[in-house]
């Protein structure tokens, strides 16, 4: 893999089942519930504060999504999209990033699109086999368990940002 692709990216696009979450759903009579990644919202946090952005594009409507979504402050949100390809472009226009500029994470058949058109395109290890053959780097995390993390802090040391990142909390945890 062609290393200096890291350097180019401004902004993550996620898939949200399968990413963020395992995958599961719950559902009870109040409604559905998911488990996200506590890693992987630090991992968003700090992404954000570095000046990236940060995007999701689900194919699902759900409420725990929007509510995850609204806590990290996220620059662009799609749920209930099932043509990812016009919702990856609407992202786009809404963050004023090019394709070339953005990751794309995904896992499952919906996403081959979006992974595609991406500079980087992301798939955990337990994503669709042909999401995996058509990501550029297949994460060594199942979804839901810090696929992101990963990812993110992949990018960063591509970018020589991950040292200041924890230097900084390194610094805090001693003041």
């Amino acid at each position: 893999m062609n290393l200096g692709r890291f350097k180019q990216i401004k902004a993550i696009i996620s898939d949200v089942d399968g990413i963020l979450t395992d995958g599961s759903i719950v559902v009870t009579e109040q409604g559905e519930s998911k488990t996200f990644s506590v890693r992987d919202g630090m991992a968003i946090a700090l992404w954000r504060k570095c000046g990236f952005k940060f995007a999701l594009l689900s194919g699902r409507l759900s409420a725990p999504v929007t509510k995850r979504a609204e806590e990290l402050g996220l620059e662009a949100v799609k749920t209930g999209r099932l043509d990812k390809e016009t919702a990856f472009n609407e992202i786009l226009e809404e963050i004023g990033l090019s394709a070339d500029e953005v990751a794309y994470i995904g896992d499952d058949l919906p996403d081959l699109a979006p992974i595609q058109l991406a500079k980087l395109g992301f798939c955990p290890q337990d994503g669709a086999p042909e999401v995996q053959e058509a990501a550029d780097y297949v994460v060594p995390v199942d979804g839901g368990r810090g696929v992101v993390r990963h990812i993110i802090e992949r990018i960063l040391k591509e970018q020589g940002l991950w040292s200041a990142v924890v230097k900084h909390h390194y610094a805090k945890a001693h003041q």
